[in-house]
């Protein structure tokens, strides 16, 4: 018997639907898979895009942080010669030294992909660069790139603000940020005196109050006693004021260091150190002269003003003389450091340290320690001015606040 089946009855055989419901349901779920795998490696790919950007931006403010660092202390840009390149990068020429100014490689990411950054995203193509310039009245507050990248590389207005900007590249993913840095300036404190010396010699020719102070500030000197080689000068005479107005010095040879070592110290992190004589235009504010040996002089013959009431200065002398021979004004004070080898005595008819010759006047003070001698002519004058020894040096260079801000990519 045959066991054939009519064409209606093979249309109504369900046998092999389960094997359709099962490709179907293996092509719904790939399909929902392919879009789930997809959705996940955009996502990927933007987490890894965001990371890229996070670690560029990172990178940025870590120069810009080390830029801040190396500004603050001795490091602030006060003169022409103090002027950063015209960009910091993680690229150096060998044949142009390192500017201390600028961030070192190593301490965000070098060439080869090193340094204090050394995630995996900095291991290759990282570049890292930081710009320095002064800012302008207007641009005080908010950074015009037209106007603030012509500004000069140093604080060339000496008020004490200057501009970072900060860029950092990884990849193709580029962040820049600015800030406007303020020097912080940290005052110094030590006993003010119109002159502390080894002797006094104020060259004759009668004139009268050659040095004049208060009763309560007498120069002091570390010779005995007046006469000779420890103390010449006119004191009171019959029908003139004396040479040292009011007359009294106060002779003490036990008499110590005027300047202590961390008050020095502080104040040679926060000069301007010269190995050679500064010019005039560079004798301003807080200057260290570091002379090769005891027989160098620097001498200033001219008519200028050395600083101001409103802003005093200091010319530290380690060896050598500095004489003032002009008719010039100084506002502050001559520290002599008398580091000579030996150190000079002026009971032994050493040269005088510091030297005042012509019409100069010198309003604050002068202190020359160890032994060593002042001289004074006739017609020069030393003033004793308090407010003008009141002096301050540079700490950390500070953000302002509402300075920060980031950049659009460019």
């Amino acid at each position: 018997m045959s066991t054939s089946r009519t064409y209606p009855q093979r249309l109504g055989d369900e046998r092999g639907s389960a094997l359709v419901i099962a490709m179907i349901a293996m092509s719904l779920m790939l399909m929902l898979g392919l879009a789930t795998l997809a959705m996940t490696d955009t996502q990927t790919r933007q987490s890894g895009i965001e990371r890229v950007r996070e670690s560029s931006f990172n990178l940025a403010e870590g120069a810009l942080q080390q830029q801040s660092f190396l500004l603050g202390g001795k490091g602030w840009p006060k003169l022409a010669t103090d002027a950063l390149p015209t960009e910091c990068t993680l690229s150096s020429d060998p044949a142009v030294p390192t500017n201390v100014r600028c961030p070192t490689p190593s301490s965000l990411v070098t060439a080869a992909g090193t340094g204090a950054f050394d995630e995996h995203d900095y291991k290759t193509g990282a570049a890292w660069n930081t710009r320095v310039r002064d800012n302008t009245a207007a641009n005080n507050q908010v950074y015009d790139a037209a106007t603030v990248e012509a500004r000069p590389r140093y604080d060339q207005n000496a008020d004490g603000f200057i501009w970072v900007r900060s860029s950092a590249t990884i990849g193709t993913k580029k962040r820049t940020i600015v800030a406007l840095l303020k020097r912080d300036p940290i005052p110094i404190f030590f006993p003010k005196a119109v002159l502390v010396a080894g002797a006094l010699e104020v060259g004759q020719g009668g004139q009268p109050r050659v040095i004049t102070t208060d009763a309560t500030t007498p120069p002091v000197l570390r010779c005995p006693a007046y006469g000779g080689q420890c103390a010449d000068y006119e004191p009171a005479r019959a029908k003139k004021d004396p040479q040292v107005f009011p007359d009294s010095v106060d002779y003490n040879p036990s008499y110590g260091n005027r300047v202590s070592d961390s008050t020095l110290q502080q104040l040679l992190d926060s000069g301007t150190t010269y190995t050679g004589c500064p010019s005039e235009a560079q004798a301003q504010g807080i200057v260290v002269i570091d002379l090769p040996n005891d027989a160098g002089v620097c001498k200033y013959t001219s008519n200028g003003v050395f600083n101001s009431a409103t802003s005093p200065g200091i010319i530290i002398m380690k060896r050598g003389t500095l004489e003032f021979a002009g008719t010039a004004q100084f506002y502050g004070m001559l520290l002599h450091l008398n580091l000579g080898t030996p150190p000079r005595n002026a009971l032994n008819g050493d040269p005088d340290c510091i030297q005042i010759t012509g019409t100069n006047n010198i309003y604050g003070g002068i202190v020359i320690e160890g032994q060593c001698g002042a001289y004074i002519q006739g017609n020069a004058r030393l003033t004793f001015s308090p407010n003008n020894l009141n002096f301050s040096v540079t700490g950390v260079a500070g953000l302002v606040q509402n300075t920060w801000r980031e950049l659009p990519a460019s």
